[in-house]
């Protein structure tokens, strides 16, 4: 039980930085026609890779919330392990009017949920660090070396995802997969492990890259959603910009060059009836950090809004 004094003094915290900011977060929830937009980054995005700093930087650059990297190193003094740690950032987050939408463990694509026992402790754990920072998704990467390839590694997958499914339920969280598998493997994971605590975290770039129709795949996986990647990544410039739609520079794995149609994109995803957190991933373009951030910002809420 939270002592008296130590509540007092933290709902005092929240409430003088709700007050301190709210004609700044009602003009950033809106899009241009008024339909809401949340808009987040992951914090290595942003140059602040579990850094307490992402907070100031995404506040100054307009977005509404940040995607956190929980860290399971323990040597790392800024992992989410660490209970001063989760403080510290749960306080930023107050200070700065920023949300953690979300936690991300990218360790998990080289420790993967299919074969290592490791990865489902990050997660129980991650699923306690959530409810303390207030995130309500956490990305699990099953790509990389969890990138599924054969029968066997889909059942045992889903039996893993089985046992964390209803204990994220009883946290009130969404485990998100970010897979590199087709939309319907994705929907087909999802509905074997039939649970409320594991959904789908889309990734539009990611889906294209590795050969499938992103734009197909949109309605398909649209009602298993809980949050999506937004990006341009490889684009013509050869940098990361939400604006520039050419083509990539060097040909997908599956022979695509042709960039992302991010208004058909965000056409097919409203149709969906999804309005969730729309997460940035991309990099910075040129030396001033908050207007490059900023202008990917923007963009999202002129084409997803």
């Amino acid at each position: 039980m939270m002592k008296r004094r130590t509540f007092m003094m933290t709902a005092t915290a929240a409430l003088a930085a709700v007050n301190a900011k709210p004609a700044v977060a009602e003009r950033r929830m809106l899009g241009l026609n008024g339909y809401p937009v949340r808009v987040s980054s992951m914090d290595g995005s942003i140059g602040h890779r579990a850094d307490i700093r992402a907070f100031e930087t995404a506040w100054k650059a307009g977005l509404d919330g940040i995607q956190l990297q929980y860290d399971p190193n323990l040597k790392n003094p800024n992992s989410l392990r660490h209970k001063k740690t989760m403080i510290a950032f749960r306080d930023a987050a107050l200070q700065w009017n920023v949300q953690v939408n979300a936690l991300c463990i990218g360790a998990l694509g080289q420790t993967p949920l299919k074969s290592e026992p490791a990865g489902v402790t990050w997660v129980i754990e991650a699923l306690q660090c959530a409810n303390f920072v207030g995130a309500r998704v956490i990305l699990l990467p099953i790509l990389g070396d969890g990138h599924l390839q054969t029968e066997e590694e889909f059942k045992r997958l889903i039996a893993v995802l089985k046992e964390l499914g209803p204990r994220a339920e009883d946290h009130g969280v969404a485990l998100g997969l970010e897979c590199w598998v087709s939309g319907q493997d994705q929907v087909r994971i999802v509905e074997e492990v039939d649970s409320p605590g594991v959904r789908i975290y889309y990734d539009f770039h990611n889906a294209a890259y590795r050969g499938h129709d992103s734009l197909a795949e949109t309605p398909l996986v649209g009602p298993y959603l809980c949050e999506v990647h937004v990006k341009n990544m490889n684009s013509r410039t050869g940098k990361f910009r939400m604006r520039d739609q050419g083509s990539f520079k060097i040909p997908t794995p599956a022979g695509r060059t042709q960039g992302l149609d991010h208004p058909a994109l965000a056409a097919a995803l409203k149709k969906t009836g999804y309005t969730g957190w729309l997460t940035l991933e991309n990099g910075i373009v040129g030396d001033d950090k908050i207007a490059a951030i900023s202008d990917d910002v923007q963009y999202v809420r002129e084409v997803y809004g």
